[in-house]
This record gives structure tokens, sequence and C-alpha cells, in this order.
């Protein structure tokens, strides 16, 4: 007797809402979405401090072979590369419910920029869950407005 393997999608959504600074984990049982719980909050509190209180001194200077002085800017400012360390916390955190089955469908809510930081971040078999993107900073709506929002975009769908 053969069994034949057929793929089974979950029938749960999570809603990724985030800015470089913090961001909220929401899961919606599809297909109506009628409520959505807080799986997990994350914050980076790095991306709330200014560069000068944490980089001690301007930029480094060197010579070059003509003997020339020069000064140098880091090749990464400062908010990119927070918001790069933050957008790997938050791929770290989705793809450990990817790989537990937590949800079958990926619905990204982020302001442009850092939309397209955590679009580089994401493994392939993750984008591939990616349903729907909002390039909008909503992390300050409440769940209902939230729900609201993505159910007028027909992100659910």
């Amino acid at each position: 007797m053969t069994h034949k393997y057929e793929h089974q999608t979950v029938a749960v959504a999570w809603v990724l809402v985030a800015d470089r600074g913090r961001a909220q984990i929401l899961a919606a049982d599809l297909p109506d979405a009628a409520r959505l719980e807080i799986v997990e909050t994350l914050v980076h509190p790095a991306s709330t401090v200014h560069a000068r209180d944490i980089e001690t001194d301007g930029p480094g200077s060197f010579q070059d072979r003509g003997g020339q002085s020069h000064a140098g800017d880091p090749e990464t400012d400062f908010r990119h590369q927070t918001a790069q360390q933050f957008a790997g916390q938050i791929v770290e955190r989705l793809e450990k419910g990817r790989l537990t089955n937590a949800f079958g469908k990926l619905i990204v809510v982020a302001p442009p920029l850092f939309l397209g930081v955590l679009r580089d971040k994401l493994p392939a078999p993750l984008s591939q869950l990616v349903a729907h993107e909002i390039g909008k900073d909503l992390t300050r709506q409440s769940e209902r407005e939230l729900r609201d929002r993505l159910v007028a975009a027909n992100a659910f769908a």
C-alpha cells in the first residue's frame, strides 16, 4: 500500500509589522482573519540610540602612498547598520516559525526602506511564504486598525 504525500498548508497567517526599532508578529486564522493575536514583540534598543552616543570619535584618518592625510567615513552608516542587525533578528524568529509550521502565509508591513532590508535578509523558503507586503509604517496602529487595513488591502486572500 502506497501513501501519497500531500503538502498541507497551515491555515494561519503571520503578520509582521515592523520598523527599524520594533517589530510585532501577529497570527490570524485563515480564511476570515477575524482576530489578530500577538505571537511575539521584538525591540531593538540600539535603534533608538543616536550614533553620537555610541561612536566615541569621528571618522578614522589614514595616509595614502603620497603622504596625503585623509579622513574616512564608515562604509555603512549607523542607522543602516542597526536596521541590518534588527532585520536579521526578525528573520531569525520568522525562520523558527516556518521550520515549526507555525504559519503558512506571511504578510509583511514595514516602511519602504526597512521593507527592502527585510527582503534582502529573507532566505528563499521564507520569502516564498510572503503573500502580501505593505510599504508603510503601521507599528503604532491598534490591532483592530491594522486588521481593518489588511482586510481592505485584501492581504489575507
